[in-house]
């Protein structure tokens, strides 16, 4: 077996900042993460989760912050792999690269937020470091960047292009439950 789910950052901001009225997009994201994260546990194939944790304790990120915590629907099983991160790629502040290795474990299939931040960074680096790398684009979810007045799913749609441009293959939550 060297296929994997990776699950980024599914922690309890991203329902906060939907609840804000960020934008965001796709609106069914989190519901085709779940159904993706039931067909791999379904086949018995790995599951690893990454959650995003910023040192400085007044972050929403810090471990003892609520908006930390998994949100429920993609909360780990005690047999699951977690990875804590500091960083936007989950392979640059943890060892998730040995230990993809040391399980043999090449096809990596990635959802979770946020697309254009730690989503991006994450699988350009599994693609630089030789794995092969599928972003599932419905499953993937974009925040707006109001500031910038770039929408959710214009930031969706370039970064998951850029990604399908050169590290990875870029397919639909249908395309796997088929």
């Amino acid at each position: 077996m060297s296929k994997a789910l990776l699950i980024i950052d599914m922690q309890k901001f991203v329902t906060e900042r939907i609840a804000q009225g960020i934008g965001h997009y796709p609106d069914n994201a989190i519901e085709n993460m779940q159904q993706l994260l039931a067909l791999f546990r379904r086949r018995g194939e790995p599951v690893i989760h990454i959650r995003h944790h910023t040192p400085a304790p007044d972050s929403p990120l810090h471990q003892l912050s609520p908006l930390f915590q998994a949100l429920a629907e993609c909360e780990a099983l005690p047999d699951e792999a977690l990875f804590l991160k500091t960083t936007s790629s989950a392979f640059s502040s943890t060892d998730l690269l040995a230990w993809l290795h040391a399980k043999a474990l090449t096809e990596i299939t990635v959802i979770g937020a946020v697309a254009g931040f730690c989503v991006n960074s994450t699988v350009r680096a599994g693609a630089d470091a030789g794995l092969r790398m599928t972003v599932v684009q419905d499953a993937v979810l974009s925040f707006a960047l109001p500031e910038q007045q770039i929408t959710a799913k214009t930031l969706h749609e370039v970064t998951l292009a850029l990604l399908a441009a050169g590290f990875s293959s870029v397919v639909t939550t249908g395309s796997l439950l088929s």
